[in-house]
């Protein structure tokens, strides 16, 4: 396959010395399961060969440059010196100054100006324009308060920042469920901080973000994801379809008519720069979930949930894309998925395994769809 060391296009400029000698898996942050590990493994390989570099363990003795990194979750500054890494061209993912910065907890201020917060937290002025109605909590006194404000206006969800798929989520009715549910929940739950947020009876989520790598490669995409229903009965992520253009996020709106794909980007690409520079976050991997629906008494919403700044569930369509980018110089706009499923079958021609699950875990692949040469319907 060819390499971006030996890809030579009038399109894209290659820094040959920026390049990484050495690619490695950091698992940080812990909690992952072995089929989001091995998907992992999976990609620091293809990079590996995308860039013509040797694959590594992370535990071999690091050269004096040239290592290029895929943690399994956001880094935090410490976690990014230990590695050695010092700016985003050393790494596929994001670097943080504290760990609430990488979860749901920044997509929302505070109910009040007195109201708990960590050290470091930041109420940051026009975020409202690019999220739902919602507020971040870190007592029980404080999620009351704001509770029982968002209640007037319908239903609402409170959502653990840790968790991810939808995991722990609880939407409530009342003031007194609202109670209820904070008292049974654990002391620390609250400690760590808790979203609540305006549910919405009808959406759709979209998945909007954009990868660089060394050697001066960008793509950005949007997309939808689906949902599969594991064999415990409960509702999964089940992959992405992107459609992907070589650039920016600006570049990607360009190419996009009006309608939500295109309002997805805009929030997105406004979320993008108003938290990263709040908080000074370093990120060459940015997906953002961008929900479009109406809430129970009828309102129009759009706005982003939730960043991720790590390798995750649609990492491996982002790294097919930029593979047959690099093999076709004149291809600027590709459809690429990746698919989760319980369900048996073929996989199709063409896709790349990274899991062949099992009888806890899906099926994992990817594949390119087709090259598109038309923006995504409205």
């Amino acid at each position: 396959m060819p390499t971006l060391r030996h890809e030579q296009t009038r399109t894209t400029a290659i820094r040959w010395s920026a390049l990484p000698v050495e690619i490695a898996v950091a698992e940080n942050g812990g909690g992952r399961d072995p089929h989001e590990l091995a998907e992992l493994e999976c990609a620091a390989g293809r990079l590996a060969a995308l860039f013509g570099a040797r694959r590594v363990a992370a535990a071999t003795a690091a050269p004096p440059c040239g290592r290029y990194w895929i943690p399994s979750s956001t880094l935090s500054r410490r976690e990014a010196s230990a590695l050695g890494v010092g700016d985003g061209s050393q790494l596929w993912g994001g670097i943080v100054p504290a760990a609430y910065v990488a979860t749901k907890l920044v997509s929302h201020p505070r109910p009040g100006r007195r109201a708990a917060a960590p050290n470091g937290w930041i109420d940051i002025i026009g975020l409202e324009d690019c999220t739902l109605p919602g507020w971040s909590v870190f007592s029980r006194e404080d999620a009351i308060a704001a509770g029982s404000g968002l209640l007037r206006g319908g239903p609402v969800r409170l959502k653990p920042p840790h968790e991810r798929g939808g995991r722990g989520q609880r939407v409530v009715r009342s003031e007194e469920e609202l109670a209820n549910w904070l008292d049974a929940a654990p002391t620390r739950l609250l400690e760590e901080g808790l979203v609540l947020e305006r549910d919405l009876v009808e959406s759709t989520t979209y998945s909007v973000g954009f990868s660089q790598l060394p050697g001066g490669h960008r793509i950005a995409y949007v997309g939808t994801q689906r949902t599969v229903i594991t064999p415990q009965g409960a509702c999964a992520y089940g992959g992405s379809r992107l459609e992907v253009v070589r650039g920016t996020l600006a570049d990607l709106e360009a190419t996009l008519r009006p309608g939500k794909p295109r309002a997805a980007v805009q929030a997105a690409s406004r979320y993008d720069a108003v938290i990263r520079h709040a908080y000074g976050v370093v990120a060459t991997r940015c997906n953002y979930d961008v929900i479009a629906g109406v809430d129970r008494l009828g309102r129009r919403h759009l706005g982003v949930l939730e960043q991720s700044w790590r390798f995750g569930g649609a990492s491996m369509a982002e790294l097919l894309a930029m593979e047959r980018f690099t093999r076709a110089p004149g291809v600027h706009r590709v459809v690429a998925e990746t698919v989760e499923t319980f369900a048996g079958g073929r996989v199709p021609a063409g896709a790349v395994v990274s899991w062949r699950g099992d009888a806890g875990s899906p099926r994992k692949y990817a594949r390119i769809v087709e090259e598109a040469s038309a923006g995504m319907a409205a």
